[in-house]
């Protein structure tokens, strides 16, 4: 059998072409990710193909950095969140609690009172009839809804179902329910998980629209699977749903990728790309795997995944400065020297400001560049439509970007269109350090050149000084980054001693005692034994550094650059889920125990009468989401139950495991040849 895998990132779209017999890659590809336009890079990607490869795979399977970058950077489209079960009161006072898992701006829940059954002595439901008058009137200005009950397990999620059809009913915009997404206690982290689905259910929709028109085009019909945050592939039926489940897809395709090529049973992976490096951990030829949900950017999530952590640190990462001198911001923008290459203008307009006597202003070597035409929506200012309009011609430089809008350079305000991916910008970055240094050689260094001489009039550092300074800058964001996820997995748990606040300071001691290594007066140290397995294009140049500070050695392959790609083909094919047994405490004398399904709540004085039935709901669920999965009509199934016992007397409670494979076996591994 042969397969693609696909890995689209935020700067690169890499594919492989494997034979799942014979366990070789047959061909690769790699080439810049066109956010603008996403089928142009997936089309350049595939066209790098022999067309007799591509008409004999047999499945496409996809990673992407799509919804994790959203969230690193904090951007996604505009949603709303219908809370269900709570009074607007408790939600004001939980401002701060919201904030801590992602939801900063509480403008964005709608509150309805209500309380369920099964749960409250004295249940109501929502005024639907209220809710239904002012749909119009509360979701006019968003592009995806999500809603979420509180006790939604108590009915079903009848409160959510009800909503769900009055939205749709009344909206064309893409809405969401939490029950379909988790059955988490933690209400906090389902409202976080819910809202982020929203937002990212028009990303990954185009996304997906993106890989259908490029098969399209060329004649393909190949079936498509998702990677999930646990690295199972899914359906493109699921991921529409439940794009939140491709959170950190993008890390657990390079774990895959990473135990595929370095064959290693314990190791820590890094995959650097242009906006993220993603550390995760291989543990008995096993990825550990996230204990309670996985956390991204400001997010909390109830998401099943890989014990990965997500840093904005890449090769894209905007190399910036202030009154201290240089620093790494936490955003990506378009290095210089890509843009430049694709736009004659650039390097023309940067030796000009470069010979200029004129004192410089904020970043005055960025450019702005559109991504998206917003002509004729509402929502927005009539100064983010001018800035818009300016930019349909080209990117323009900070200056004539004021200029043309008709403002002073200091009040351009774009964060919000960079926010909502409409505009980007570009100007320094890591990778066009490696382009002046030859560690890259794709691109002209003319522009980054140039670049530099305006920042170091700006600064005074010396230009040619300034490439070792930012390459050093990001061995050290590397190495402060994996000692803190080092530490975590030493010392889990919110009690450790070494907090992520708590622990800046402490990991540069130990990064300047390393580089140092002698005339210290306290011995420091902070080292491994784990080989570090580098992903990514530009892991090549900072790796090797790193693991000689941590005192371990660096694994790199041929294929580490699409090692993310790897790991998407290699993907398992793999349906989980529970079901609850609960003991009855509120009802004992109609049954000892409880099954909710279908929105009721099923009765069972015995509990093997209730196992029973939990078995026989498991079973016809698992085919359900083994069908959404993609795995076929008719999978293998296996059920097993785990009894909760307190004190080894007290059952609090069954749950009923279920699993679902597809029939034919899958392969994994690279052969060596």
């Amino acid at each position: 059998m042969t397969g693609i895998g696909i890995d689209t990132g935020g700067t690169c779209t890499d594919a492989v072409i494997y034979d799942t017999e014979t366990r070789q890659i047959l061909a690769t590809g790699k080439t810049l990710t066109t956010k603008a336009n996403l089928e142009i890079g997936i089309a350049n990607v595939l066209d790098q193909f022999p067309d007799r490869l591509l008409r004999q795979a047999e499945s496409l399977a996809l990673s992407t950095t799509l919804a994790t970058n959203a969230c690193v950077e904090n951007k996604g489209y505009r949603a709303k969140l219908l809370v269900i079960g709570a009074r607007q009161d408790i939600i004001d006072s939980l401002r701060k609690e919201l904030s801590d898992h992602g939801i900063s701006d509480i403008s964005q829940l709608i509150v309805l009172d209500a309380r369920p059954e099964n749960m409250f002595s004295e249940p109501y439901d929502p005024d639907w009839d209220a809710l239904e008058a002012r749909i119009p009137e509360l979701f006019s200005d968003c592009e995806s809804v999500g809603i979420v009950q509180a006790y939604s397990t108590a009915n079903g999620g009848r409160f959510e179902l009800t909503a769900l059809r009055l939205l749709k009913k009344h909206l064309t915009i893409p809405v969401t329910i939490a029950y379909d997404i988790c059955k988490e206690v933690n209400f906090l982290k389902v409202c976080a998980s819910t809202l982020l689905n929203a937002r990212l259910m028009p990303l990954i929709s185009e996304f997906l629209l993106a890989i259908h028109n490029v098969l399209a085009c060329r004649g393909l019909d190949i079936p498509v699977l998702i990677v999930r945050s646990d690295g199972i592939l899914m359906s493109e039926e699921m991921a529409r749903s439940c794009p939140v489940e491709t959170l950190l897809c993008g890390p657990a395709a390079s774990v895959i990728g990473g135990l595929a090529l370095s064959g290693a049973d314990d190791a820590i992976v890094l995959d650097m790309g242009g906006t993220t490096t993603d550390i995760a951990m291989i543990r008995h030829h096993d990825p550990v795997m996230a204990a309670d949900g996985i956390m991204i950017g400001p997010y909390r999530t109830t998401v099943k995944g890989v014990d990965a952590r997500a840093i904005s640190l890449g090769g894209d990462t905007a190399v910036r400065y202030d009154n201290d001198g240089l620093y790494l911001d936490t955003v990506r923008i378009i290095p210089v020297s890509v843009l430049a290459d694709s736009c004659p203008s650039v390097l023309r307009e940067l030796r000009t400001l470069a010979e200029s006597e004129r004192p410089q202003t904020r970043m005055s070597h960025e450019f702005y560049v559109l991504q998206k035409d917003i002509s004729g929506k509402a929502g927005f200012t009539q100064e983010e439509h001018a800035v818009c309009d300016a930019l349909r011609n080209g990117p323009l430089i900070t200056a004539r970007l004021a200029q043309a809008v008709g403002i002073d350079v200091y009040a351009l305000n774009t964060k919000r269109l960079e926010q909502e991916g409409i505009v980007i910008k570009s100007g320094i970055t890591p990778t066009d350090m490696m382009v002046l240094k030859g560690d890259l050689t794709l691109f002209d260094p003319a522009a980054a050149a140039e670049a530099l001489k305006c920042v170091s009039k700006k600064t005074g550092i010396r230009a040619d000084a300034i490439p070792e300074m930012v390459c050093e800058m990001v061995v050290r964001a590397m190495y402060r980054h994996l000692g803190a996820y080092l530490l975590h997995q030493q010392y889990p748990g919110r009690k450790s001693p070494f907090a992520p606040e708590r622990t800046e300071a402490l990991l540069d001691a130990f990064y300047d005692q390393a580089r140092r290594q002698k005339g210290a007066v306290a011995e420091l140290s902070l080292r491994t034994s784990l080989p570090l397995v580098g992903i990514g294009a530009p892991i090549h140049v900072f790796l090797p550094r790193v693991a000689e500070l941590f005192g371990t050695r660096a694994i790199l392959s041929d294929y580490s650059h699409v090692a993310n790609a790897l790991g998407a083909a290699l993907a398992q094919r793999v349906a989980r889920l529970d079901v609850n047994i609960y003991v009855n405490s509120m009802e004992a004398a109609t049954g000892g125990y409880y099954v909710v399904a279908d929105c009721k709540k099923h009765l069972y004085r015995d509990l093997e009468d209730a196992i029973a039935f939990g078995k026989q709901t498991a079973k016809a669920e698992i085919r359900k989401k083994a069908a959404l999965q993609g795995l076929g009509s008719d999978p293998e199934i296996e059920l097993t139950v785990e009894h909760n016992v307190f004190d080894n007397k007290v059952l609090l409670g069954c749950v009923v495991h279920a699993e679902a494979r597809p029939r034919r076996a899958r392969y994994a591994g690279v052969s060596r040849r």
